[in-house]
This record gives structure tokens, sequence and C-alpha cells, in this order.
């Protein structure tokens, strides 16, 4: 029978060291830390065979005396932590105090130090986990800790480790990361002595994201700033029209450590949803500021996951400082979508009731992980308008629409500058605006037209107003569906249809909302709608909207394929201008501009 028995401590330290130490990436990642927390301007990382022969990290730092570097290398010994309290306030990047001490149980490390107010340095070794005696020895103002022969002596862990270049390129992933978010710190990589990589103090952050984004996303970043409740957000995101990437290329800093969050993702997430293109993935770095003391950090070795003290704020701000930022670049891209006012019934298809009301600007959803909540919406700000925008009538007074918020400054004015060329293949617009050849999709900007208008409705009063079918319909539904049906009842009451249970496996539909008054000759897709909130009846109202009534916009718009006369076109082209709409529901772009430079460097004109 076996016994218990205490294990050496150079072999318990093996053992834990498997949760900080996984790969060079990770003795690169800890020993930077250690560097900025130091105050380190400038930091050198010289990697030999993708870091496995040798890591060494130079800094500038405060440095450490004799007392402090003997005692580094001892387990669960640091600087940054002092009492309980400090782990409800973290403003350090490395404060676990594991870092040196699993690192020198599973290489040689070598450490050597000097502080700035000494003229005397010191120099301390590790070999796997064995300690030798700290020894004075010159060196410059800071630290140089070197890792050698990493794993060497775990042939287990060691089998795990990848080809030198990949393992290089993931230490290089790394540096780039803390290039991202620490715009004052120079940082240079030397690989088997030759410097591959220098990122200069004074460079842009915009700059210094490239190597994360890539050269051919980084011209096409739009800038993201916003307050709010004592956080902070800056950053870029690409325009998703612009670029097409094949793997997501996107970043979080908080506090400027890089995490990941399933809040920040799915406010990232929702915020993207009618700019993104299915199979098309978001780009962009964002970095966040927030009080350390609404923030844990201490949930994961490695320190990438966090949790929040109040989600909710965060979605918020995350979700509403990318969605201004790609709403406010596609106006300046669109100078008729800065005008609020009323827009004429539009006469080029099949189309809904226009609805008099005021565009709405910041929606604020109910969260995803919370119920639906009415009061959640914001207030409406006059004169200006939501991202996928709206129809006004035409037929109320200015009286009347300023009640209701609108900007009455339009005047009915018009944009007449555009030509239309004509129709291509009868699914293209072609027309003429300032100096571009400009193709619409012809499908695309009507489906996004009445979006809007869904989505103004609904966003602005919570529900749809109703119409009542001159005969009941009654549809079958599987029994299962109607477990939650007292539920389903409210949503749909929102979406302005009246439905009741009727037996045991039916209920009967008694009204449908007027913007959709056209299914009533097609039930089977009003069925569609009423199964699939029965399937979700807890869905929010910002994902209800959008992946209940988005597909209804695309059935009900013209078709490509479909032959429009000229007046049908002038009114879309017209519209689509007005309301400036750069996207369908699903994310597809409306429209391509071909300029007069870029048609002559086609032609080979210049």
């Amino acid at each position: 029978m076996s016994t218990v028995k205490r294990l050496p401590v150079h072999i318990a330290n093996q053992i834990a060291a498997g949760e900080v130490v996984e790969r060079p990436s990770s003795v690169v990642k800890e020993l930077v830390e250690n560097a900025l927390d130091a105050g380190a301007s400038r930091i050198e990382i010289r990697l030999s065979r993708g870091g496995k022969r040798l890591i060494e990290v130079r800094d500038d730092g405060f440095g450490m005396s004799k007392a402090d570097l003997e005692l580094s290398i001892e387990p669960h010994a640091t600087s940054k932590i002092e009492k309980q309290e400090d782990l409800e306030c973290i403003r350090s990047l490395g404060f676990r105090g594991e870092a040196l001490a699993s690192i020198g149980a599973v290489s040689r490390l070598a450490i050597t130090s000097r502080q700035r107010d000494s003229s005397e340095g010191w120099r301390i070794e590790v070999s796997f986990g064995r300690c030798g005696d700290i020894k004075p020895h010159a060196c410059p103002t800071g630290t140089i800790v070197a890792v050698e022969d990493l794993f060497l002596k775990l042939p287990a862990r060691a089998k795990f480790l990848k080809a030198d270049q990949t393992e290089y390129a993931r230490c290089m992933k790394v540096v780039h990361l803390f290039c991202a978010s620490w715009p004052e710190v120079e940082f240079k990589v030397l690989k088997e002595n030759r410097p591959v990589f220098v990122c200069r103090s004074d460079l842009p952050v915009k700059k210094r994201i490239e190597p994360l984004v890539g050269p051919k996303v980084l011209p096409h970043m739009v800038e993201v700033e916003k307050k709010g409740n004592g956080l902070g957000l800056y950053g870029f995101v690409a325009r998703p029209e612009a670029v097409r990437l094949s793997s997501r290329n996107f970043y979080f800093f908080l506090n400027r450590r890089p995490v990941s969050s399933p809040v920040l993702w799915k406010a990232l997430n929702e915020a993207m949803k009618g700019f993104l293109v299915k199979g098309n993935h978001p780009a962009g770095v964002l970095y966040i500021e927030i009080d350390p003391l609404l923030v844990d950090v201490n949930v994961h070795p490695t320190k990438s996951e966090v949790r929040f003290e109040r989600p909710g704020d965060l979605y918020r701000l995350v979700f509403h400082g990318i969605k201004e930022a790609l709403e406010t670049q596609i106006k300046g891209r669109n100078p008729e979508s800065s005008i609020s006012g009323a827009v004429s019934q539009p006469g080029y298809g099949k189309t809904a009731e226009s609805i008099s009301r005021a565009l709405q600007s910041s929606m604020e959803f109910p969260l995803p992980w919370q119920g639906r909540d009415d009061s959640s919406l914001c207030s409406v700000r006059d004169g200006q308008g939501v991202g996928e925008g709206g129809y006004l009538d035409r037929n109320k007074d200015n009286k009347d629409r300023d009640s209701l918020g609108a900007v009455s400054a339009l005047k009915n004015q018009t944009n007449d500058s555009f030509r239309i060329i004509g129709q291509f293949v009868h699914s293209f617009i072609l027309f003429e605006l300032d100096e571009e050849l400009v193709i619409l999709d012809q499908h695309a900007a009507h489906e996004a037209l009445i979006f809007r208008q869904i989505r103004e409705e609904f966003l602005l009063s919570g529900k749809l107003n109703r119409q009542n079918l001159l005969v009941p319909h009654v549809m079958d539904v599987s029994p299962k569906l109607l477990e939650d049906f007292g539920k389903a009842e409210e949503v749909l009451s929102d979406m302005g249809i009246e439905a009741d249970v009727f037996g045991q496996d039916q209920i009967v539909v008694r009204s449908l909302p007027v913007v959709l008054s056209c299914l009533d000759k097609d039930i089977s897709r009003l069925e569609k709608v009423i199964e699939k909130v029965l399937k979700n009846p807890f869905m929010d109202q910002g994902e209800l909207v959008r992946d209940v009534l988005a597909p209804l916009s695309c059935s009900m718009a013209i078709k490509a394929g479909e032959a429009l006369n000229v007046a049908q076109m002038e009114r879309l082209v017209r519209d689509s201008l007005k309301q400036g709409v750069t996207n369908c529901p699903h994310g597809r772009p409306i429209m391509i501009r071909l300029g007069r430079d870029e048609l002559h460097e086609r032609f080979f004109r210049r």
C-alpha cells in the first residue's frame, strides 16, 4: 500500500509550472509583463530556436536589490500584492508571484539586475528548480532574464512543442499584443542575434496595431471612442464592406491587458449585425478602461479571462461605441443620410404603409442574458437616425412631425444630382453621382429600406400596430411548442400578432402587423414567423427584429431579375441616398462606387 509523501520542492514547482509555462510564448508573456510592471521604457527580446534554446528579455526598469532578487525565484513571492484587499483592486499585469519560480523549474534560468540608485548588480541562476548562490555581477540598470533549454529535462512537455518557426510566430504574437497596448514603450526583437522587429515609442497607435490586423485592413479602420458610467472605450474597427476576412482578427484590451469575455464578444457580434456579411469576420482593436475594483482578473492562471461586476454597462459601452462609429462613418460617406425629414411613400414595388414617426438614435436593447424589458429603450434624440433608418410620412403636416421630434429643416428637398444610366440584367441599377459610377443592388437596397421601416416602428414603440384578419387563421403546431405559449403570446402581441391556443395542437391567429399586411395573401410566411417565436419565446427585442423580421423584408423586397421603369429606379435610388442605407439586414452592401480615376487606371489612361 502506498503512503503519502511530500514532494521535493523542485518537482512540485515543475508540476505547478504547467499552469503558467505552456510554451516559449508563455515565458515571453510573463517576462515582458514583469518588465512593464517595473516601469521599463525599452524592452529587448532575444529568441533562439523559437524560444526553445533561448529566451532573453532585457529592460531598463527599476531593477532589483540583492534581497529582492534572491526572493524573486521563490514560489508566491511578489512585490505587487501585500494584503488580501489588494486582490480586489489589481493594477499590475503580474501579481501571482509564481512566474519566475515556475520558469526556473522547467529551464536554466539566469537573472541579472541592478537598481537605478545602485552601483552594483547581482546575478542568480536556477537550473530546473535547483537554485545557485547569488553573486555580484556587472550590468546596466534594469533586469536581464535569460531562459535556456526550456523543457530539456521534461521530455513529456517538450514533445508537445511545435516547429521552431511556429513557436517563434507565437512569441511574436505576444510581442505584437504588448506593442498595441503599450504605445509609450519601445520593443525590439532579435531572432538568432539578428534584429527582426522594432516598434518605436513614437509610433502612432493605429500603426502599432498593424501586425495584429494586417496591412490590408489598416486603411479601412474606423475610429471608435465612447465614455459612460465610469468606463472608457477607444480603438478601431474595420469597415465590414471594405474587407473580407476568413478568420477573426479582433482584440480586446482591458486596462492594457489582452482579455477574452463572452460579454465583449456578444456586444461585438450584436453591434456588427447588419454590417457584416455572413461568412465574413470582424477586425479591429478596442481598448477598455475600467476601475480595477469592477473587474476580477484573477480567474485564470494566464489572466486572459475576466469577470465584471457591471457587465451590462460594459456591454452597452462596446455595443453602442462600435455601432455609432460605423453609422457615423457611413453618414460621412453619404451626405444625404444626415438629412432627417419627410420621405414620400415609395412607388417602386411592394411596400408597407409608411410610418409617421421620428428616427431613433441610441437604442439600448435588453442585455442578452436578461429578459425582455421595454423600459430599457432610450428616449428619442431629435434629428438623428438609427443605423438602418426608416420612412416618415409626408402626408403629416410639419407641426405633427415636429411634435414627434423629427427635424423639419428638410422642407421637401430632394437630391436630383444623380443621373440614371439604366438597369443591368434586371438586377442592378447604374447611375452617375458626383463623377462616380454607382451600381445599386435593387433587391438589397429595397430590402434595407423595408427593414428600416419595420425596425423603426418596433423600436420606437416596442410593438407593431396590428390589423385584424377578416377570417381568423387556424394553424397546426406541435404540443411541445405550446409549453411556453404564455411568454410567446407576449412577444407575438408586441409584433402585432394576436393569437390564442385553439385545442391541444392548434392556435388561432386573429391579427397581423400592419407593416406586414401583405402576408395575409401568403399565410405560410406568417406561420413561419409565429413558429420561430414559439421556438424562441425568450429572445430579446434586438434579436427578434433582426432574426424574425429581416427575412420578411427580404421576401417583400423587389427581386433580382425584376424589370423596373425609369421612375421606379429613380425613386429607389433617391430613397436609398436620402435614408443613407448602405447594407441590407444580412450585411451585404447595397451599392459600389467606381470613381473616374479608378476607371482611368483600369483602361490604362494614367
